[in-house]
């Protein structure tokens, strides 16, 4: 049998769509990438945002289509959507076969086999999360970056957040298991590797002592000679540990890059989300993670629009955006999701268009932001470990920092690392030309900025 997985959202479901993958060709399945001809259609969904739900619904339809041209073609849908929507997805769309949790999908065969054997439709949201470890078979997508989940849940109950719902409280994986799976991937070669949690700093917390573990983590994995980055996303502030930020800046692995979502910056706002820090908390923070890791970025999340923010609640906001001058930023308009809290208890009380003005007055200061911080990079030669072609035929690589570099390269050197001398810039990539590539005698000469 022939099987298809389509994944939405976070880097989390691809690395569960590499291990579902996994598990089915040591089963004898067959993957391909093309849903024409598969027997099995797998959909991994994401259930953050409205418009990534709706993806699924979209293509819950359009395979469907499929299925009335071939009976026997079986449709599951796994991931956020399938906790947060089991019975709506099982009753409206008599095309899907089954549907399972975020925490048991290692049994993707075991359903399958089920739905062979039957025509009747299921739902399973069984929790064998204990079940996860670095012995599971895993297809891994790329060929030198590996993803490897940590810590699964969150506790935290963001007034906004389906996450709690979906995924769970938080679930740490022993060190040993981890720190296997990190042997696996330097074993095969790989260069990169990201530790994945949903509250990524909480690693750990759970073990008994309430210490977050994250920092002797990337010690240890720094300790494999392949891997030579170590990247973890997503950090939540107020777990952030002094430990973790030095290990960050002595670490010569370890990447020089925060994804700290503040989704506020006003004091009233972050207390009706449930945020667990004030803003000047979250200032303290960045002015100490920027002095402690040399050019390190941070990047963030931000809602806007959210119920009860006020002119002046937004101001706060702007201004918090403006002092920490971020590399990235991920702009929202607030929209309800049906099971949080504020969707039950908060009115969504600013208008769309109030809302979009907001979403692109900041974007406009974050893209002008981001002009002037790339600045210090042009004539400046970087390392960059080559990743895919990207749609115009050039190639995408990143630094250390998380800066994306594009450059005309060869297919050879993805997973290498090449350095960049960048001639151009822009309010998002860096622009330039390859000219040392890793095992070269220019490339030891040639000294990168970073």
């Amino acid at each position: 049998m022939k099987f298809y997985i389509k994944t939405f959202g976070c880097q989390m479901n691809v690395n569960e769509s590499e291990i579902m993958t996994g598990i089915l060709e040591k089963e004898g399945f067959e993957w391909t990438e093309n849903p024409q001809e598969a027997d099995v259609i797998i959909l991994n969904s994401c259930a953050v945002r409205e418009k990534a739900e709706n993806k699924l619904y979209g293509a819950i339809g359009s395979y469907g289509k499929l299925k009335k041209k071939k009976e026997d073609l079986i449709i599951a849908v796994g991931g956020c959507v399938a906790e947060k929507e089991k019975e709506h997805i099982i009753q409206r769309f008599h095309e899907v076969n089954f549907v399972f949790g975020t925490r048991n999908y290692m049994n993707i065969k075991k359903f399958i086999d089920r739905a062979k054997r039957s025509k009747k439709r299921f739902v399973d949201l069984g929790d064998e999360i204990d079940k996860i470890s670095a012995d599971l078979p895993k297809h891994p997508y790329s060929k030198h970056h590996g993803w490897i989940n940590i810590i699964y849940g969150c506790n935290k109950y963001c007034t906004y957040c389906i996450v709690p719902y979906t995924r769970h409280l938080e679930k740490s994986r022993p060190v040993e298991d981890i720190i296997k799976e990190v042997k696996y991937y330097n074993d095969n070669g790989y260069r990169e590797i990201t530790f994945l949690g949903q509250n990524v700093d909480s690693y750990g917390k759970d073990f008994g002592d309430g210490k977050p573990k994250l920092n002797i983590l990337i010690k240890e994995a720094a300790k494999y000679d392949s891997i030579e980055r170590i990247w973890f996303l997503t950090s939540y502030p107020s777990d952030i540990t002094d430990d973790l930020i030095e290990e960050v800046a002595n670490n010569p692995k370890a990447a020089k890059n925060f994804h700290l979502p503040v989704q506020a910056g006003s004091n009233n706002i972050l207390r009706a989300m449930n945020r667990k820090y004030t803003r000047e908390y979250y200032l303290e923070l960045l002015e100490k993670i920027k002095k402690t890791v040399p050019k390190v970025t941070i990047s963030s999340d931000i809602i806007v629009g959210f119920p009860g923010e006020t002119d002046e609640d937004f101001e706060e906001t702007v201004e918090l955006v403006k002092k920490a001058r971020y590399e990235r930023l991920n702009l929202a308009e607030y929209s309800p999701r049906e099971g949080t809290i504020s969707a039950k208890y908060y009115e969504d009380n600013i208008p769309k268009r109030i809302k979009n003005k907001r979403f692109q007055y900041l974007m406009n200061i974050q893209k002008q932001i981001n002009h002037e911080e790339n600045e210090k990079y042009l004539d400046k030669v970087l390392t960059v470990i080559q990743e895919n072609k990207t749609k115009s035929g050039a190639y995408l690589g990143r630094t250390i920092n998380n800066k994306v570099v594009i450059f005309q390269s060869n297919p050879e050197l993805s997973g290498k690392f090449v350095k960049v001398k960048i001639n151009k810039i822009s309010a998002g990539p860096l622009y330039g030309e390859v000219v040392a590539i890793e095992g070269s005698s220019e490339f030891n000469k040639i000294e990168s900025y970073i």
